[in-house]
């Protein structure tokens, strides 16, 4: 096919995932409309109500790519081909990871053979192209922000400052724990123990650390399958620092919103400094954020990455403030464009924040840079531009 022919291909966009809100198909989504309005023709398909054994109605067909949010949708193999039905489906695959990859370890280990994810990460970029050799390649493509309904309308700042995330209780993965064998039992304390004494590294680093420790050596294999093991481990010491930092902040008497019903079941459901919201939708998230002077963000325990919640808060002129990652660190001014912290160094946060809430001038100059940074770098229009160039750096290497 002519590459004249291949600029007229459609994008096909995989939907479904219900989960978080139904923040996937939002992403979906807000991916697609960004595609159509750079004149990309863009179809639709929901996995969840039209099932899997439906896609073969693409199959012959060229497309310029295909693209899914943490999908399963690329793996139906055809047993009587002995291939994948992605491999009759024309067109690059991209399958975005938002969580670690381990979660999509076996989505990734056997896959289509032009299949590539799209990551947020450069520490999830460095493991698949590591740990999943059936993937082409792992590709830098954040989740872009949402700008507010009115985003050029002044909106009173009501919230000192908002957490859109939810509640977890890290005390519910210590059955887990202690309903594993002796020998993982006692791996996964010694892995929990380096991420709590080391909440600045990857997960797989404080794994490969706890192994050495025991003078262990593995294979890529088996140092896959114990971290598989380990997963609930990696929820437990995210959901302990997302309370620490919560506690952190609400001793310090700084007023907290909150969203959703997981905060009723949290430790500090009735404090005075927690305000209780009902749960919003991924839309309606951005309207929150317009109206809070912060905008708390503390990452799933994602090292060297970028989440949508940044940069939507920015566009909504909200001050993040987030614990530190490589990439944060790299890209964006800490005091100027945003509020970094460690989450080693909490008990320097309150003062800082304090600081920010009775400065209105300072506060507002902080979000007015990352605003301008957000609306030129961070939309999804900028990230539909980087996925077209990756569509197009691909197709002139396969010719």
């Amino acid at each position: 096919m002519g590459k004249e022919n291949r600029t007229q291909l459609p994008i096909l966009i995989y939907k479904g995932a219900d989960i978080c809100y139904n923040i996937l198909n939002y992403f979906a989504e807000q991916l697609g409309e960004a595609l159509a309005r750079l004149g990309e023709s863009v179809i639709y398909y929901d996995v969840e109500k039209e099932g899997l054994s439906n896609l073969a109605q693409f199959v012959g067909r060229d497309f310029k790519a295909v693209i899914g949010f943490q999908t399963y949708a690329f793996d139906p193999f055809l047993k009587s081909r002995q291939c994948f039905l992605h491999d009759l489906i024309g067109g690059p695959k991209f399958n975005f990871q938002f969580d670690h990859p381990i979660w999509m370890r076996a989505h990734y280990e056997k896959c289509p053979k032009n299949c590539y994810v799209l990551t947020h990460d450069r520490n999830y970029q460095e493991f698949i192209r590591k740990y999943y050799p059936a993937v082409l390649d792992a590709l830098i493509l954040p989740p872009g922000g949402s700008l507010p309904d009115n985003p050029g309308q002044s909106v009173e700042k009501i919230y000192d400052m908002v957490f859109l995330g939810t509640y977890t209780d890290y005390r519910t993965y210590f059955p887990a724990i202690r309903a594993s064998s002796r020998e993982l039992r006692f791996l996964a304390n010694r892995f929990l123990l380096e991420m709590k004494k080391n909440p600045n590294q990857p997960a797989e680093e404080s794994l490969r650390k706890t192994l050495e420790r025991k003078g262990q050596e593995h294979t890529n294999t088996e140092f896959l399958s114990l971290l598989d093991s380990l997963k609930p481990m990696i929820y437990c010491i995210m959901s302990y620092y997302r309370e620490k930092v919560v506690r952190t902040l609400l001793d310090a008497d700084i007023d907290l919103s909150v969203y959703g019903e997981s905060w009723k079941k949290s430790p500090f459901f009735g404090h005075r400094h927690l305000i209780f919201h009902p749960s919003v939708t991924p839309e309606e998230s951005s309207d929150e954020l317009q109206r809070a002077k912060l905008s708390l963000n503390i990452m799933a325990w994602h090292k060297d990455g970028f989440t949508e919640r940044i940069a939507s808060s920015m566009l909504a002129r909200a001050v993040v403030v987030s614990d530190k990652t490589t990439c944060l660190e790299e890209q964006y001014e800490n005091d100027g464009e945003l509020l970094l912290f460690d989450l080693n160094r909490l008990n320097t946060l309150p003062d800082r924040i304090l600081s920010v809430l009775s400065d209105n001038e300072r506060r507002e100059k902080i979000a007015e840079r990352a605003y301008q940074r957000a609306i030129s770098e961070d939309t999804w229009d900028a990230r539909a531009k980087l996925l077209l160039s990756y569509c197009e750096s691909i197709t002139i290497l396969s010719e």
